[in-house]
């Protein structure tokens, strides 16, 4: 009699685990979305985005699938657009093609993408389904990540103005003050301004330790009298040390008479 009660007990205590572990499974989410990575960097390969999707099987389920879509903008309040990169808008299945056949179930994928660009946002929006027997389809579902915001880190020279001044007592002669900014959002390294006065007169070349970001500097040069016929311009970082954001704006040319430009 002992060993049976013993084994009764037994079995009702295994029972009754068992439909706790059940209950327990039921209440979880049969789809979720957890663990925003949003890693920020100056350089573009360090800089990714990433997610877990988790994904539980519904009652009678025999095939669960999800699909990953990873969307970008580049305006706070634009539209999001779909990047495409390997299998990034495809659907996908577990190695183990039974898993999810058991109410316990559970499958958990980590998806990142790198070398993302800057300035934008990103988020990730997952799809889930879940088939039957035959193929039935017997759900779907999405869900979208939080917004994960890429700032450009990157220094941003430029020559932001050249002011062409009379020099006294020397009517052949003018002062060009070009201020130099960085406009990026961390500081630049050692460059050099090159200063390439009009009449083919040998270039002039400064170096400078480094520039914060968002501040400023000026410098001057002494250059022939400025003349429309023959350009006299500024450059800043003309060999391309500093990793810089946008070129384009690294060259200025004065402008004629004493007048003060911007890009």
């Amino acid at each position: 009699m002992g060993m049976k009660r013993y084994a009764t007990v037994a079995g009702l205590v295994a029972a009754l685990c068992a439909v706790a572990a059940a209950t327990v499974a039921a209440s979880q989410p049969r789809a979720q979305l957890r663990g925003l990575v949003c890693q920020k960097a100056l350089d573009p390969p360090a800089r990714a985005v990433g997610i877990t999707a988790e994904i539980r099987p519904l009652t009678k389920t025999k095939r669960m699938q999800l699909k990953f879509q990873f969307l970008m903008r580049t305006k706070p309040h634009g539209k999001f657009v779909s990047v495409s990169a390997g299998d990034l808008g495809s659907w996908i299945s577990p190695s183990n093609p039974t898993l999810g056949q058991r109410s316990g179930d559970v499958w958990i994928v980590h998806k990142q993408v790198v070398d993302v660009s800057a300035p934008a946002q990103y988020r990730f929006r997952v799809s889930f389904r879940w088939f039957g027997a035959h193929g039935h389809a017997l759900g779907t579902t999405t869900r979208q990540s939080a917004i994960c915001a890429q700032p450009e880190l990157r220094p941003d020279l430029l020559v932001q103005s050249i002011n062409v001044q009379p020099v006294t007592g020397r009517p052949k002669v003018n002062r060009y003050v070009a201020v130099i900014r960085n406009a990026g959002a961390s500081a630049a390294g050692p460059f050099e301004i090159l200063f390439t006065p009009g009449g083919a007169l040998p270039v002039q070349t400064v170096s400078v330790s480094g520039l914060a970001a968002h501040a400023k500097l000026t410098r001057s040069f002494l250059g022939p009298v400025c003349s429309n016929a023959s350009a006299t311009s500024v450059t800043v970082d003309p060999n391309d040390k500093v990793d810089d954001l946008s070129r384009s704006n690294n060259t200025l040319t004065a402008v004629c008479p004493g007048a003060t430009t911007t890009p």
